[in-house]
């Protein structure tokens, strides 16, 4: 059986021929890869998704953990379980005057009671106590021997320290501006750190912790008084001891 071809004669009968639908080839395994892209995409897309939810987990989960670790905020005045540094200073600073001005009113009573408030001197400045022994209460002129009429205060004053262990002390010794007159001291420096040194071990012998006590010398260059009178001059010749409180209140 032939095929008509378009735009062939008429048959003889009078009947028109058939067209011919050109078809076009297509080549070999065409329709599998089409497929086979298809199912490529779709197992991109899946992939894209589950990368995104496993996104959204994690962010929930960092979320629930930041909630867990900052402290809630409750109403109120006072914030519960936060308190900023000016609130803590503000609570520290008045403890610590009101413990200095404590301990300097049962010093002053102790001394006093002890028939010693004559001999030495008792000051507070701020949260410091200081505790002043004159010259000629401790020492010769232009000597860092311990007379033995200080004895009687120097165990006083171990006493009351060793019944307070939070306190740490710094003795310091002072001069007046007069050049020193023997071999024994090149400069006020020395007598100055020498006397407050005797000091200091005078009282570990009295049962003072070293490691509670520092030693200082200044020589004549923090004077009480201008250095013009020889009454100045005998008030700025002195030991002094300061009664330092810890900086942090314990709780």
């Amino acid at each position: 059986m032939r095929t008509a071809r378009a735009g062939a004669p008429p048959r003889r009968d009078g009947s028109e021929p058939l067209p011919l639908k050109r078809t076009t080839l297509k080549p070999l395994g065409s329709d599998y890869r089409g497929e086979t892209n298809r199912g490529t995409d779709i197992w991109l897309i899946t992939l894209s998704d589950l990368l995104l939810l496993l996104v959204i987990f994690f962010v929930i989960l960092f979320s629930m953990e930041l909630q867990k670790r900052v402290p809630k905020l409750s109403p109120g005045p006072e914030t519960s379980g936060m308190r900023s540094g000016s609130d803590t200073a503000a609570d520290t600073v008045p403890s610590r005057h009101g413990r200095s001005e404590s301990l300097e009113k049962e010093l002053a009573a102790l001394l006093n009671r002890e028939q010693r408030q004559r001999d030495v001197s008792v000051k507070r400045e701020a949260d410091l106590v200081t505790l002043t022994f004159p010259e000629e209460i401790v020492f010769d002129p232009g000597y860092a021997r311990l007379k033995s009429s200080s004895r009687a205060t120097l165990e006083t004053v171990a006493s009351f320290v060793q019944e307070r262990p939070d306190l740490v002390l710094e003795v310091q010794g002072h001069t007046d501006d007069q050049p020193i007159r023997n071999t024994r001291y090149p400069s006020n420096w020395e007598l100055s750190v020498d006397r407050a040194t005797q000091v200091a071990r005078a009282l570990i012998g009295l049962g003072v912790a070293p490691s509670r006590l520092s030693v200082k010398g200044f020589g004549e260059y923090r004077p009480l008084y201008a250095n013009n009178r020889d009454e100045n001059r005998l008030k700025n010749r002195r030991v002094e001891i300061q009664f330092i409180l810890p900086t942090t209140n314990s709780r």
